[in-house]
């Protein structure tokens, strides 16, 4: 299978924080390259430099693609990256001993020639939608839906509890430890890849401020993508107390004969 894309659109934006601690890759300043792999990373502001965290992890991830000619990521090339990673913190840690941690969450998302693959740790998403439903989505790393799947508390209890924004997972890095020991991803290839659908990669600052049923009316509208995602975006500003990042990224065609790097974006 060879993916086309539409021109992805990325998206960073401070909310009502005093600093972005969200990264992307690639990067949204004006030069988006052309590529088939698509990283947003959420800095924990629990952890010191949140901010460096998820930069360093964005590049990190991108310069092992970019070595290796962007193969598919598997589950060996994504423990090769990570640990490149945790490599890149090791040696911030190093050099900056007054910052005991840090840390970032990840989303992934990768088109190659099998479909797309997803991985992720911590709570920002990857969506895949088409005709106005969501067919995967990825499940939040928190502590509270742990506990309740081992029926500790409810759904609803969930909801209000005081650890609901605590992370179960993440690529968290600390000093004094071994710092390229990086938790594996949740990870899965869509092989179910069609013309029109899309993919949508977030930061929790835009799933708290928009819900599911939110996102598939919107991107099920008949109105380009460009207003699609401001239709998003409206409902987030003002209102996001988190930064709030991500891409939209939609399905042109899916072709059967050109390499998938030649034929990915649009003219």
């Amino acid at each position: 299978m060879t993916i086309q894309l539409n021109q992805p659109i990325g998206f960073s934006c401070i909310g009502q924080r005093t600093i972005n601690q969200d990264a992307l890759y690639p990067p949204v300043d004006g030069s988006t390259e052309a590529s088939n792999l698509f990283l947003v990373c959420d800095g924990m502001g629990g952890a010191d430099k949140g901010e460096i965290a998820s930069q360093l992890l964005c590049e990190s991830i991108a310069d092992y693609a970019r070595a290796m000619d962007f193969p598919p990521f598997d589950s060996v090339h994504l423990r090769t990256a990570l640990g490149q990673t945790g490599q890149a913190y090791h040696a911030y840690l190093t050099a900056n001993p007054l910052v005991g941690r840090m840390g970032s969450t990840l989303a992934l998302l990768q088109f190659h020639n099998a479909g797309a693959t997803v991985a992720h740790l911590g709570d920002s998403r990857v969506y895949q939608i088409r005709d106005g439903a969501i067919l995967f989505r990825t499940q939040d790393h928190r502590q509270v839906l742990d506990m309740v799947a081992d029926g500790i508390i409810t759904a609803e209890q969930a909801q209000t509890h005081p650890w609901r924004n605590r992370l179960s997972r993440a690529v968290v890095a600390e000093a004094g430890r071994d710092s390229t020991l990086m938790p594996m991803p949740d990870a899965v290839t869509l092989t179910d890849v069609r013309a029109g659908d899309y993919f949508f990669l977030c930061t929790d600052g835009v799933s708290e401020c928009i819900d599911d049923d939110m996102l598939t009316t919107t991107l099920g509208a008949g109105f380009s993508d460009q207003t699609k995602l401001q239709t998003l975006l409206a409902a987030c500003t003002g209102k996001a107390r988190d930064n709030y990042s991500g891409y939209l990224i939609s399905v042109r065609h899916t072709l059967t004969t050109e390499p998938l790097r030649n034929a990915l974006f649009a003219q």
